[in-house]
């Protein structure tokens, strides 16, 4: 039985300025799903030499990620570059959220002294 020899040609569609382009195209998808829900996560690496620190358990800055959970998981590459402004936004979020909830929490307190009073006001 005679085996296959592998093809081992180079394909020449994965080149470099393809994967820029493409992870630049993607920071405004990022960047809206940011505004909405999901979390930066950095993913620490080891590079592979015996005498490195990574080697006895520090791992390196490796690659950051945007992880965005609606129904599944989906994970999207950042930049280094670009972490920052994946930060801002998710920052501007949070602050977003908590002056909304902090008014709610107002509207509810004023809800409960209105019935309050109006209780008060039957008897």
């Amino acid at each position: 039985m005679k085996r296959k020899s592998k093809d081992v040609t180079s394909r020449g569609n994965a080149s470099r300025e393809d994967a820029t382009k493409k992870s630049t195209d993607s920071l405004p998808k990022i960047l809206t799903l940011a505004s909405g829900k999901g979390s930066l996560q950095a993913q620490r690496v080891k590079c592979g030499k015996h005498n490195c620190r990574c080697a006895r358990g520090e791992l390196h800055k490796g690659y950051y990620f945007f992880l965005w959970t609606p129904t599944g998981m989906l994970k999207f590459y950042v930049r280094r570059e670009d972490v920052p402004a994946v930060r801002a936004v998710i920052a501007e979020r949070v602050r977003r959220r908590r002056a909304w909830r902090a008014e709610l929490n107002e509207a509810r307190a004023f809800l409960r002294r209105m019935m309050s009073t109006a209780v008060e006001v039957k008897i």
